[in-house]
């Protein structure tokens, strides 16, 4: 039988990271991983530098892109204006898909990554439980633009697309710093070693609203399951855990995992005052002799400040996926994120 071929998009971040391991584990991929900078890590993949900023770029590759079936789509860039953010992103998906029908790789199904921001997450509150058919927000979102690109790219084509809505991904990556395991790990670890109690950061109300997490174990099996599948064909679908919980159920068991005592909330900016603790951290790195990576390279404040600032319930419906087949949503989201902790210290990014 022959291998279907991968190529990842996005090979840095948490979503790409985390694919190409689950993939290249399987006898029926043949893996690509691209990247507009060098991989971070080491995989069985074969990685190939692609600027998708550039509309040439898979013309450049094409000997190394040709046998592309399937593409799973998490790449990003990030601008400040929505409408800057809209263009630049809308263009990474078009310069790709479009290269590879140019140069007439076998292109069967192409699954991307959108998320909660669809639902308007982002803005602070949004209809929920969101559902796949839930209208959109009039605001600017370049998930809208790649969605109704590949729509209507793909009419009277050999290839159909899916959408995958994850929200608030939970996995073990580093170098990426929008990852709120490795923000909640180094946040704890900074309290603990000044003898402090783990308070959660945002509002009270905050700490009580329902919430939902995608593991990249269950997202791997939901991307792979929305490529191979007949009845996936341009649908969309909300993948998380399973499960719903509350931040203070998670703190409690957060603060029993690096015992600590854990205390009520404190309401204060991540993102004004932790940075202040970069010697701190460093101190710590060199005291328990953790691989040297900075603040930076670790965490990104503001996004918890987002997080756990949000008060208003932020889940979403998974139950079209499992209509349609996909039963494999059945992760306790707390102790997965806990999981996440252990392989932090196990591979000493933290003590």
């Amino acid at each position: 039988m022959n291998k279907k071929v991968a190529l990842i998009a996005g090979g840095n971040g948490i979503v790409g990271r985390n694919l190409s391991r689950y993939l290249s584990g399987s006898d029926d991929w043949e893996v690509i991983v691209t990247s507009k900078t060098p991989l971070k890590y080491d995989t069985k993949a074969q990685y190939v530098s692609l600027d998708l900023s550039d509309s040439e770029a898979v013309k450049k590759q094409k000997e190394l892109l040709k046998n592309v079936s399937h593409v799973f789509f998490a790449a990003y860039t990030e601008r400040q204006n929505p409408y800057e953010q809209v263009e630049a992103n809308q263009a990474l998906i078009e310069n790709l898909i479009l290269g590879l029908e140019a140069i007439q790789a076998p292109l069967e199904h192409v699954v991307f990554i959108q998320g909660g921001k669809a639902y308007g997450a982002h803005l602070g509150i949004y209809k929920t439980p969101a559902k796949e058919t839930d209208p959109r927000s009039i605001t600017p979102n370049f998930y809208y633009n790649q969605e109704d690109f590949l729509r209507s790219e793909s009419q009277n084509k050999n290839w159909s697309w899916t959408a995958i809505r994850p929200d608030i991904v939970i996995g073990y990556t580093i170098g990426n710093p929008m990852n709120l395991s490795n923000l909640i790990a180094v946040y704890a670890t900074l309290c603990k070693e000044e003898g402090l109690p783990l308070r959660f950061p945002g509002s009270p109300k905050a700490y009580k609203v329902l919430v939902n997490v995608t593991g990249t174990d269950v997202l791997n099996q939901g991307l792979e399951w929305a490529a191979t599948n007949e009845n996936t064909k341009n649908e969309i679908f909300n993948i998380t855990n399973g499960d719903i919980f509350r931040w203070y159920q998670a703190f409690e068991k957060i603060a029993d995992f690096f015992d600590m005592e854990v205390a009520g909330p404190q309401t204060f900016s991540l993102q004004e005052y932790m940075p202040g603790k970069t010697a701190l951290w460093n101190g710590i790195v060199e005291k328990y002799g953790l691989q040297k990576n900075s603040l930076n390279n670790l965490v990104q404040w503001g996004f918890g400040d987002f997080i756990f600032n949000v008060e208003y319930d932020a889940i979403l419906d998974v139950n079209k996926a499992r209509r349609f087949g996909f039963h494999k949503m059945q992760t306790d989201s707390i102790e997965y994120i806990i999981n996440t902790f252990q392989t932090l210290k196990d591979k000493k990014i933290i003590p």
